[in-house]
């Protein structure tokens, strides 16, 4: 787009604002009807900030949303800064949320076939971690961990297609430990087998890894 397209782009939603000024009165140096051309472009103006505004609102909106797609994409503060031209402590203060998923993105890339394992293997063994009461609730997160788990190794697979949301794998990876995983250990019954004991711990070891690694530190 070039500045002439959004200097138009600005012009057509100042147009669309449906404002009007106060108008002030008259001056001693009006001429014919200068008063009323005033108060129109006085309104005109207040259009003009509104719509400043909020292309600088979702502007601002669409660069964050882009800066964390980088990340979620493996890019480092470092790797933005050769775009922004600025230093790393001023993304991470302009963005602050992007530490925590430059965090979370790292420990999944190193992590991806530890969690579809221990998914899996959680999911073999729901019949036996099933709890006394809020069975209904649980095999509800059971079969939303195993519609994760189907889509991680869909989207993962060597022959994946590419998609129009490059990021949306890992996001939904971080769902799958972060919240689905997560749930169901804290709702599970008490094993009945040893085997579902086993993927109980091992799925608690997986998301106690998870929180040490995304933790923030104290000097970030």
């Amino acid at each position: 787009m070039s500045a002439e397209e959004a200097e138009r782009l600005v012009r057509q939603m100042a147009d669309a604002v449906p404002v009007e000024a106060i108008d002030p009165g008259p001056k001693g140096s009006d001429f014919g009807d200068e008063q009323e051309r005033r108060v129109v472009a006085l309104s005109k103006l207040r259009a003009a900030l509104e719509a400043e505004e909020l292309m600088a609102e979702a502007a601002g909106r669409n660069t964050a949303a882009a800066a964390a797609e980088t990340v979620w994409l493996g890019a480092s503060l470092a790797d933005l800064s050769t775009v922004t031209g600025r230093s790393r402590q001023a993304a991470r203060k302009r963005w602050p949320e992007l530490g925590g998923i430059y965090r979370r993105r790292k420990w999944l890339g190193d992590h991806v076939e530890d969690i579809t394992y221990m998914a899996g293997l959680l999911s073999s063994r729901a019949d036996d971690l099933v709890p006394g009461r809020g069975h209904g609730t649980f095999m509800k997160l059971i079969r939303q961990l195993r519609e994760g788990l189907r889509r991680s190794e869909e989207d993962f697979a060597q022959e994946a297609r590419e998609s129009a949301d490059p990021a949306a794998r890992w996001r939904s990876l971080d769902d799958l430990v972060n919240v689905t995983m997560r749930e169901i250990i804290e709702t599970a019954g008490k094993p009945a087998t040893p085997e579902a004991d086993f993927a109980l711990h091992g799925a608690r070891g997986v998301l106690g890894y998870y929180d040490h690694a995304t933790a923030e530190s104290p000097e970030s």
